[in-house]
């Protein structure tokens, strides 16, 4: 903590004599006795009390390997005089100290090829429990604390001082008082900056953060913050709140209008404020590239696309050809217009009635789509583009989103009855042989499943080869090895195309690590529907994992007379410092996704 302290007590001194010497002259000179000249003025902004540091935000989260790395090699191309950080940045939600000194130390070696000081702030991956917190504090002395430079007041927050977790960030009364007294004893800096990782002004129930948030109200701040991997501007509290998007982190990059994009935030400060330009990776956008309106319309059409489309199931021995339906909602008060545009696959030919539809406010439209089977057996799905525009027609467009869905006939699938009744207990032994498989890994994981169903369930059970597991019964799911079921009862033009930011909506999804005599099963979700059983053991192959999911839950969606479900079966495989994730069908909200996979038909026919 002494050397953090002296460090941090340079950086002031340096700012006391920067703001001494505000004044300085520079060499410069030029004819100017001519009418005409070659320049348009000669007010150079070479302020010194101006200056520019860089804001790095989300690396993990789902972290994409090189990303962040990346930029750090263009931050030391740019060369801001500092770079700060809201956090998340390791994958943590670990227990593992080796695990976590291995995380730490590759971060590190990633900021040790900054030129410039890097200025670490945590977040809800870096600190979620006391051995994480304890880690930190040996490595960085305190998990909040502030620095003046050339007049303007740092104040770098833990939104996690409580190890509250994702989406449950707090202010503790220890760290209110602090940051209360270090405005108290910096009123008349230049500007105040704010540093954190969880958006609190997003939360409810954040302990002593509104009360901070009201001392701020009364001077010049504003506030960066990151965690939710997608970019937004507001405006409150009489100054400029940010959330970032990613650096590395789980994104879908969907491009800068959707707020998801990888990117550091440039600022400038200046006397009348500090200035934001986003420096993608892929190019720089202005601070307004989302604003709250905009956010609110992405939000929408993320999670609930006006677009359902109906499966095309076939029987017998080979597609020949098919017919299936959009149907488009626009239940907003100005037109929607849908711009269609497909993709052909090597065998398999899809065509669109027309290539755009207008919807009029409130109101329904309905494409027909095409599908037409060329050479070949094994059929890649074709892709449809559907650019949704919303507005007026010659009026800019209050958003423009983009769909892309992947499409093929899919062949029916039967969710037959149980014969017996089968036992939730951690044993398939009932089951016999299994319907279905997948091997990954070069076929050093295989993974066996069925499913079957009677008056009170569906039933899903699966075996796991896997000669390494790694199972700790503490901790998250995904950082040791796993069993994932994930199921979808919507009603099929909705439940065929889940995806989107709030993808798992309506979907149920739940991991579970193998558990044996001594080690417990870590379960992913504690919300399940009523009556909901699941078990994992270990066993002398690997593992094994049974589901039984109620049929209420399927009627809530379906009613009485319920026909389908969507299922899909996946592992997490820890053999080593990362985890490979593996599924039955490809993960639904991912691009390699189709729709309508995964579809069980309820049928008479005992198993």
């Amino acid at each position: 903590m002494k050397k953090v302290l002296f460090y941090l007590a340079m950086i002031c001194f340096g700012s006391a004599q920067a703001q001494e010497n505000c004044s300085t002259d520079f060499n410069f000179s030029v004819d100017t006795s001519k009418a005409a000249q070659p320049f348009n003025h000669l007010a150079f902004q070479n302020d010194p009390c101006r200056f520019q540091f860089a804001i790095v935000t989300d690396r993990t989260g789902g972290h994409r390997p090189g990303v962040f790395m990346d930029g750090v090699n263009k931050l030391n191309l740019m060369q801001p005089e500092f770079v700060m950080s809201v956090g998340d940045l390791i994958e943590g939600y670990t227990l593992d100290t080796i695990e976590l000194a291995r995380q730490w130390n590759e971060f590190n070696s990633f900021v040790g090829h900054l030129q410039m000081p890097f200025f670490y702030v945590p977040g809800n991956h870096d600190i979620t429990n006391a051995v994480m917190e304890k880690e930190w504090l040996s490595r960085f002395g305190s998990t909040y604390y502030h620095f003046t430079y050339k007049d303007v007041l740092f104040l770098c927050l833990n939104s996690e001082d409580q190890q509250r977790g994702a989406g449950h960030g707090t202010i503790s009364d220890d760290q209110f008082e602090y940051a209360a007294k270090v405005l108290k004893d910096n009123p008349d800096v230049r500007w105040t900056l704010i540093f954190m990782h969880q958006p609190l002004w997003h939360q409810r129930n954040t302990v002593r953060w509104q009360g901070l948030e009201a001392l701020l109200g009364d001077r010049n701040h504003t506030v960066y913050a990151g965690h939710e991997h997608r970019y937004v501007k507001e405006k409150r509290n009489n100054g400029k709140y940010f959330t970032l998007a990613t650096t590395g982190g789980g994104s879908g990059l969907r491009g800068p209008k959707l707020g998801e994009f990888d990117h550091m935030m440039w600022v400038t400060k200046t006397d009348q404020g500090p200035i934001m330009a986003n420096l993608a990776l892929d190019g720089i956008w202005t601070e307004d590239v989302v604003t709250q309106d905009t956010k609110n319309l992405i939000e929408k059409f993320s999670a609930h696309s006006p677009i359902e489309i109906e499966p095309l199931f076939y029987d017998g021995e080979r597609f020949e050809s098919g017919s299936l339906g959009l149907k488009i909602t626009n239940d907003e008060n100005v037109p929607m217009r849908l711009n269609f545009r497909t993709q052909n696959s090597p065998n398999l030919a899809l065509f669109a009635d027309s290539s755009q539809i207008s919807v009029a406010p409130n109101s329904v439209a309905f494409l027909n789509l095409k599908l037409l089977s060329q050479e070949g057996d094994s059929l890649i799905p074709a892709q449809l583009f559907a650019d949704l525009e919303l507005g007026a027609e010659g009026e800019p467009a209050h958003i423009s989103y983009p769909y892309v869905y992947r499409i093929k006939p899919l062949r029916k699938r039967a969710l037959k009855q149980c014969s017996q009744k089968p036992k939730v207990d951690g044993s398939t032994q009932e089951w016999g042989a299994m319907s279905y498989a997948f091997e990954r890994n070069a076929g050093t994981v295989k993974v066996e499943f069925d499913l079957a169903y009677d008056a009170q369930y569906v039933y899903v059970a699966a075996r796991v080869t896997d000669d390494t597991i790694q199972s700790y019964g503490v901790g998250a799911t995904w950082q040791q090895d796993n069993l994932s079921f994930v199921a979808n009862a919507e009603k099929m033009g909705r439940g065929a195309v889940s995806v989107g930011h709030d993808w798992y909506a309506q979907d149920f999804v739940q991991q579970l690590s193998p558990g044996n005599d001594t080690t417990p099963s870590v379960a992913y979700r504690n919300n399940l529907p009523k009556g909901t059983k699941l078990i994992c053991r270990q066993t002398d192959y690997g593992y094994e994992g049974e589901l039984a999911l109620p049929i209420s839950y399927i009627q809530s969606f379906q009613g009485e007379n319920w026909q389908y479900l969507r299922l899909n079966v996946g592992i997490d495989d820890k053999d080593g410092g990362e985890v490979a994730r593996y599924s039955w069908l490809p993960i639904w909200r991912n691009a390699d996704n189709y729709v309508g996979s995964g579809y069980f038909f309820r049928v008479e026919e005992k198993r």
